[in-house]
């Protein structure tokens, strides 16, 4: 009977993990549905301002036509009459000086007064308390997309990125990065649900097994 207990136990156990494991993918594939109706939903604005002479790139960001390749994210810091805006200029491929410092050279952004077509998009935000470093092999090659690593102590950046889906002369590429794809979230919720089946399944095979032993005892 004891043997019969703890089994009990072990299979709701498991059972309920698996469960929550499908209804939490099944979470993110509707938020992910969200952030992508969300996205498509921006509409675009007219910025006036000053790009500083400083350009730095996000490092391992995925090429929007070719997302098995990565590459950077190109950020310039836009000053305009009132504030100052981290732009996200769009998808380059990595270069490098022969002293393996990042080659911007190609990359500036362009000089004097400057009119981009934009989206206001929210900062990315840290997740999970492993954050990691904001900076890479490089102060210029960032891992992640901290404003205040791109503007001097006088300077209030906006909490936006603003991406510029226009393509200039400087980037073979100019769009939004890609929007993760929410079926993956979708198949993993499948995943865990067909295993939380197959783990009832095996639990009543268990059961009628230790049936017999129960009796012969």
């Amino acid at each position: 009977m004891k043997n019969r207990v703890w089994l009990l136990a072990l299979l709701l156990c498991g059972e309920l993990a698996l469960l929550s494991l499908s209804h939490w993918q099944w979470q993110r594939y509707n938020q992910r549905l969200d952030e992508q109706a969300e996205a498509a939903a921006r509409p675009p604005s007219l910025l006036h301002g000053t790009y500083l002479p400083l350009t730095a790139a996000l490092t391992l960001q995925p090429n929007p036509q070719v997302p098995e390749e990565s590459g950077w994210r190109l950020l310039a810091v836009l000053q305009t009459s009132g504030t100052s805006v981290v732009v996200d200029r769009g998808y380059a491929t990595p270069a490098f000086n022969p002293d393996n410092t990042p080659n911007f050279t190609h990359l500036q952004p362009p000089s004097g007064p400057h009119t981009l077509r934009g989206v206001w998009v929210p900062l990315p935000k840290r997740k999970g308390w492993l954050g990691g470093p904001d900076v890479t092999t490089h102060p210029q090659l960032l891992a992640f997309l901290n404003p205040t690593l791109l503007t001097s102590g006088t300077l209030t950046p906006q909490q936006f990125v603003l991406t510029q889906p226009d393509v200039t002369p400087a980037q073979t590429f100019v769009s939004a990065p890609p929007t993760r794809n929410p079926l993956r979230h979708l198949s993993y919720c499948i995943q865990w649900g067909v295993m939380a089946v197959v783990w009832v399944l095996l639990g009543v095979n268990l059961w009628r097994r230790q049936r017999p032993q129960q009796q012969a005892a």
